[in-house]
């Protein structure tokens, strides 16, 4: 079973429905989905850089950038335990993210 984040989802719901309004609705799926995991991506390299600099750097070196063997539960404790404010991220991230979107339209 596939854990998705479903302010994450529904933020790019909306922002494609509003912009993109004349895809069909397969297109508009993958659209969607496609950006989900852009915006996830994102997300998670925020938030390793956010980690303490030893921490990131253990992290870095043990999964490189194989993000498929990570265990999503232990991220989110390691990121529990070590961000300070993951709502500053978020918003961060999700600016990026928006300004990327807007800029390759």
């Amino acid at each position: 079973m596939e854990c998705r984040n479903p302010y994450i989802e529904n933020f790019i719901r909306k922002l494609v429905e509003t912009t993109e309004k004349d895809l069909e609705p397969v297109s508009l799926e993958r659209r969607i989905e496609s950006l989900y995991v852009l915006l996830e991506n994102m997300l998670g390299r925020n938030m390793v850089a956010g980690l303490p600099e030893e921490l990131r750097t253990q992290f870095q070196s043990q999964y490189g950038k194989g993000i498929e063997d990570i265990d999503p539960q232990k991220m989110s404790q390691l990121f529990d335990q070590y961000i300070e404010n993951p709502e500053a991220i978020m918003k961060k991230t999700l600016q990026e993210f928006a300004d990327l979107y807007f800029q390759n339209r």
